[in-house]
């Protein structure tokens, strides 16, 4: 899940805005922001929607900066897996999203961290500015995908946020999601807001066992889970793949999560590559972010 903003100087968030933040994203918040050629980071694990606010008035409260709220996806829940990531002293990072690149070299590190050892750093290592160029801003972008968002800032005082156009304005800073926040109740609808996982799947699918309580037979653990999958749905990855590029094309690619978020996990655990079937699980618990990562599929494949 996780938040990631850009907010301008004078922008502030309330309390209650907070405390929905929290209330989804609890495993960590980090702030960066640079002051006269000084790059500041700070990051808390707060316990509660009081210390979130808290933490945000004192070091993020109408400061230009970006700020990131985290729910883990990969790696522990600690400060060391709390965005923002040192890119250099220079130059740190924040992301939202999931990478296809995963953590196998250390479980115990996100994807994120992974990423920049393996991306960014060598690049900006050569030449800090180069977050700064477009083509490589487009580069990356297209590498990561559009599900996917970084936030970067400099000690010299740039913003750069990557993939800017998948996120929303809101409240005079930008948001990059409306997933990871009650924000139909602001006034946003679309893939993100329509709906939370509703059907039975949702709490009585098991992907490492692959049960199903809703009068599916047991199937076998995860190893040739996908096969396993599949007769539990009735149909194979093409024709799965078919009525997902089918709904795209039509516009209907939100309902048909919304209806069929077993099959939809099915074909977000194939495009992440995912073996331990956790990718594939946000059809149930984040179903507006399984959207986004088969819509980006369809745009970057073109299938």
């Amino acid at each position: 899940m996780c938040l990631l903003v850009h907010q301008p100087k004078g922008v502030s968030f309330d309390q209650t805005f907070l405390a929905e933040v929290y209330s989804q994203n609890r495993d960590g918040l980090g702030v960066m922001y640079a002051e006269a050629g000084v790059l500041h980071v700070v990051k808390s694990l707060p316990k509660s929607a009081i210390e979130f606010g808290d933490f945000y008035r004192a070091h993020a409260e109408g400061r230009e900066c970006v700020w990131h709220a985290r729910m883990m996806t990969h790696g522990d829940v600690d400060l060391d897996n709390c965005h923002p990531y040192r890119v250099t002293d220079r130059v740190y990072l924040a992301h939202n999203g999931v990478l296809a690149t995963g953590n196998e070299w250390d479980v115990s590190r996100s994807d994120t961290w992974h990423f920049i050892r393996n991306v960014i750093e060598p690049a900006v290592l050569h030449d800090e500015r180069i977050v700064l160029d477009p083509r490589w801003q487009l580069f990356i972008g297209e590498l990561i995908g559009k599900s996917n968002k970084f936030g970067i800032v400099l000690a010299s005082g740039e913003v750069v946020t990557i993939n800017r156009s998948s996120g929303v304005e809101f409240r005079g800073a930008w948001l990059s999601n409306t997933y990871a926040w009650p924000s139909a109740r602001y006034g946003f609808g679309g893939a993100a807001t329509s709906y939370r996982a509703s059907t039975i799947w949702a709490d009585t699918y098991d992907w490492d066992v692959g049960y199903s309580a809703s009068g599916y037979q047991a199937l076998p653990a995860r190893g040739g889970k996908s096969r396993s999958v599949f007769s539990s749905v009735g149909e194979s990855l093409p024709s799965i793949t078919r009525a997902a590029r089918n709904c795209y094309v039509r516009g209907t690619l939100v309902q048909w999560v919304k209806d069929a978020p077993a099959k939809a996990a099915i074909l977000v655990d194939e495009i992440e590559n995912d073996h331990s079937g956790e990718s594939g699980s946000m059809a149930f618990s984040d179903p507006g972010f399984a959207v986004e990562i088969i819509a980006d599929w369809f745009d970057r494949e073109g299938l």
